[in-house]
C-alpha cells in the first residue's frame, strides 16, 4: 500500500537548510533515517510493539514552488513477515485473526500522523507570514491550540513552544 503526505512550506531558506531540518525531525520518530543528496529515506516510523506487523519506508523529497518548497513524503507501507505468520497461525481461530489486521491498520494511521507532525513542525519553523497582512484572532487561536497539542504529545520542547507562541502572537 502506498500513500503520500505533503506540505507546502513558504520560505526563502535554501533547500539544504530545509532538508537538514526535516532530517532532524524524522530522526526523532524513526529507527533509521538516511540522507541521500536532496532526499531522505526513513524507515520504521514510530516503532512500537504493534509495528511488528508492518514495514514502512518513506522517501521525503522537495520541489521548488513559487513561494517556497513543496515537501512530499512518499510512503511504502506493507505487511511484515511477522504479520503473515501471525495471520496464518490465527486464521483458524474464532476471531483472533482480526488482531494482526487491526494492528496493521492502526499502525498505518500512526505512521501517517507522525509524518504529518514532522512536516508541520518544520513548516512552523520555516513558514514566513505574508508581510503587510495580519492573521485574524481566530486563526491565532487555532494555531495556539495546535501548538499546545504538539507540546502535550511531547513533540516539541517548552522552549520551542514558547518561541512559536511568541511568533504567533507577534510578540
Amino acid at each position: 500500500m502506498k500513500f503520500e503526505v505533503s506540505e507546502r512550506i513558504r520560505t526563502s531558506k535554501s533547500q539544504d537548510e530545509l532538508i537538514t531540518a526535516l532530517e532532524t525531525q524524522f530522526r526523532k520518530v524513526a529507527e533509521n533515517t538516511q540522507r541521500s543528496g536532496q532526499t531522505i529515506e526513513v524507515k520504521s516510523i514510530e516503532a512500537s510493539f504493534g509495528s511488528i506487523n508492518r514495514k514502512d519506508t518513506t522517501v521525503v523529497s522537495m520541489t521548488k514552488a513559487d513561494d517556497g518548497w513543496l515537501v512530499v513524503a512518499d510512503v511504502h507501507y506493507r505487511p511484515s513477515v511477522a504479520f503473515w505468520i501471525i495471520l496464518i497461525i490465527t486464521l483458524f481461530t474464532w476471531v483472533f485473526w482480526l488482531i494482526p489486521i487491526a494492528f496493521y491498520l492502526l499502525q498505518k494511521n500512526t505512521v501517517k500522523t507522525a509524518i504529518t507532525e514532522c512536516l508541520q513542525r518544520v513548516k512552523n519553523e520555516f513558514d514566513q507570514a505574508v508581510q503587510g497582512t495580519s492573521k485574524p484572532a481566530i486563526s491565532n487561536f487555532e494555531d495556539l491550540e495546535k501548538l499546545g497539542a504538539l507540546k502535550e504529545k511531547g513533540l516539541i520542547s517548552d522552549s520551542e513552544f514558547e518561541a512559536k507562541k511568541k511568533q504567533i502572537l507577534g510578540l
